[in-house]
């Protein structure tokens, strides 16, 4: 599945940042919406050449409950908490674990035009995530509250944050909710994804 994927980021510092969003989000939609619970692990990927990294694309492992799937992106910079990207998406057959799911996925051979017979994993980030789905105006929204930790070469690192992923709609009806939120939640958008986080991570 081939997609344009359009978030909004905040940074979340405590536990009390997301009972701000989730009030903010409240009074702006006048109900709570329902909550979903799950746990996503991501196994991140280079290949022995390094063309990924290179190239800026992002290429993952994904296990959500018990789906797999792989998925590829253009890796962006965020700009005022706002990201846009492409994203390609390719379910995987029931597996055990990462190594399994890998193992599936360089039986392909190639995709998109990335050789994937050589890949390892670069990091890992799991994560246990709070859904919240909702709608405003023409725009189909999804809050995604995470706390996760980043798992790069020796270290951990425990992080927060909140997403906005625009579904469906006007983009102009999404900016808005956007600026709603920020506005009554006091949050600040986020400089810097969990991928870049990651990297600088390996860098040190």
């Amino acid at each position: 599945m081939r997609s344009i994927e359009r978030e909004f980021k905040w940074t979340v510092e405590t536990e009390q940042d997301f009972e701000s969003f989730l009030s903010a989000l409240t009074s702006v939609l006048g109900v709570v919406p329902a909550l979903k619970e799950v746990k996503i692990s991501d196994a991140y990927l280079e290949n022995s050449t390094g063309t990924l990294s290179a190239e800026k694309v992002a290429l993952r492992i994904r296990q959500m409950d018990n789906s797999w799937e792989a998925t590829l992106k253009t890796r962006t910079c965020l700009t005022d908490g706002l990201a846009c990207r492409k994203e390609l998406t390719l379910p995987l057959p029931p597996v055990q674990d990462v190594n399994q799911a890998l193992s599936e996925l360089k039986k392909k051979k190639e995709w998109e035009g990335i050789k994937l017979t050589d890949l390892w994993v670069k990091f890992e980030i799991k994560n246990d995530r709070q859904i919240y789905e909702f709608a405003y105006k023409s725009s189909q929204c999804q809050a995604a509250l995470d706390r996760y930790c980043i798992y790069a070469a020796a270290d951990t690192l425990p992080c927060r944050e909140i997403e906005l992923e625009l579904k469906e709609g006007k983009m102009e009806d999404f900016m808005e909710i956007i600026s709603l939120l920020t506005k009554k939640s006091g949050l600040k958008a986020a400089q810097i994804s969990k991928v870049a986080t990651a990297e600088k991570m390996l860098k040190r």
